[in-house]
C-alpha cells in the first residue's frame, strides 16, 4: 500500500466539484436540488462537463469523458473537494486509463458511494489517498437529508480531531473480539468484481466493512465465498457489515436464507471479530466513512473508533 495521503479538511466557502463517474442522472432535477443544498450550506459548486451526460444507456458519458471530468477536477486548483453525483454502473471501466499521478499531485476530499467503491479501491491502491464513502448529491441531498446522514458527512469532512467514536447504536455483535486496521469499506459486489485485478488494495491489517443492495441471498453468499477464495476474508483483521437491502422482485424459486445467517456463517468461519447492522448502505440514514483510515473495533462493546483524523488542517 502506498504512503497514506490525507486531504485538507473541507471548510465553508470551499468549492465542491461534482462529477458522474458511473451512471447518468435519472432525474437531473434531483442533482440540481442537491447542488442547491450544498450552496445553502455555504459552498460553491462546479459541475463536471459530463455530469449530466448520458451514453450507451447506463453510462454518464464515454469512459474518456468521465475520466476527463475526474482528472480535471483533481487538477483544477480552484476545486477543493469532489463529490460523485450518484452511483450506478461503469466506474470500474475507467480504472486502467486514469492518470493516478494527477491525483497524487492534487490530493483533495473525494466522496462517493456504491459503484464508486471500485474507484476508491483503485485510488487507495495506486495513490494512498484517503477518500470518503457516503452521502451523494443526487441521492441523499436532493430532498430532506436525514439528520444522522448530514451530521456524519460534515463531521468526517470538516473535523480534524485525531480520535473519535463512530456511532454504532443499531449494531450487534456476531463474533467477539478486538481488532485494529485500515478501514476498507464499500459495496460487496464491486469489491468482488475487482478480485484478480491490480486495483484492489492489500487486505492485510485492514478491517473490512461491506454492504449491498438488490442481491438475492444466494448471490451475497457467492460473493462472500469469492472473497474467501481470494484470501481476502482471511487476511483482514475484522469484519463489519452494513445494510443488505433485498431486491424488489426476487426471481429465485428456491427457499432463501436470512442475510444475517449468511453473514454470521462467514464471520464464524473466519473466526474474526464481527459487527453487523451498521448504519451504512443504500439507506437514508447512513454514515460517511473514511476509506483507508486506521480504526479499531470492539465487537463485544459494539464500538468503532477512528484512530486518526482522515483530513489535515
Amino acid at each position: 500500500m502506498n504512503t497514506i495521503i490525507k486531504p485538507k479538511a473541507l471548510k465553508v466557502g470551499d468549492t465542491i466539484g461534482i462529477i458522474s463517474p458511473a451512471s447518468p442522472q435519472r432525474d437531473p432535477e434531483r442533482l440540481q436540488r442537491g447542488i442547491s443544498y450544498l450552496e445553502q450550506k455555504g459552498f460553491t459548486v462546479k459541475l463536471g462537463n459530463s455530469a449530466l451526460a448520458s451514453y450507451a444507456g447506463y453510462l454518464a458519458g464515454t469512459d474518456q469523458e468521465r475520466i476527463h471530468d475526474l482528472e480535471a477536477m483533481f487538477s483544477d486548483t480552484s476545486v477543493d473537494a469532489i463529490f460523485c453525483a450518484r452511483g450506478g454502473y461503469g466506474t470500474a471501466r475507467m480504472l486502467p486509463y486514469i492518470n493516478y499521478d494527477v491525483i497524487v499531485a492534487n490530493p483533495k476530499v473525494f466522496v462517493g458511494f456504491s459503484d464508486t467503491t471500485a474507484l476508491q479501491c483503485a485510488i487507495l491502491k495506486k495513490t494512498g489517498l484517503i477518500t470518503f464513502s457516503g452521502a451523494m448529491p443526487s441521492v441523499d441531498m436532493a430532498d430532506s437529508i436525514d439528520p444522522f446522514t448530514e451530521s456524519s458527512l460534515w463531521d468526517i469532512l470538516m473535523n480534524t480531531s485525531e480520535k473519535r467514536t463512530i456511532p454504532t447504536q443499531d449494531s450487534f455483535s456476531i463474533h467477539s473480539g478486538l481488532a485494529e486496521g485500515r478501514l476498507i469499506c464499500g459495496n460487496l459486489c464491486l469489491i468482488a468484481s475487482l478480485c484478480g485485478s491490480e486495483y484492489l488494495p492489500e487486505f492485510s491489517n485492514t478491517i473490512l466493512l461491506l454492504e449491498d443492495i438488490g442481491e438475492e441471498q444466494y448471490k451475497v453468499d457467492r460473493l462472500l465465498c469469492q472473497l474467501e477464495l481470494n484470501g481476502i476474508l482471511s487476511k483482514t483483521n475484522g469484519l463489519l457489515f452494513g445494510q443488505f437491502t433485498p431486491p424488489n422482485n426476487p426471481i429465485t424459486s428456491v427457499p432463501q436464507r436470512n442475510y444475517q445467517d449468511i453473514l454470521t456463517e462467514y464471520s464464524l468461519k473466519m473466526n474474526k471479530p464481527s459487527l453487523a447492522n451498521i448504519d451504512y448502505g443504500h439507506i437514508a440514514k447512513k454514515l460517511t466513512l473514511p476509506f483507508g483510515v486506521s480504526i479499531s473495533m470492539d465487537a463485544d462493546n459494539k464500538e468503532i473508533v477512528l484512530l486518526e483524523s482522515p483530513v489535515c488542517s
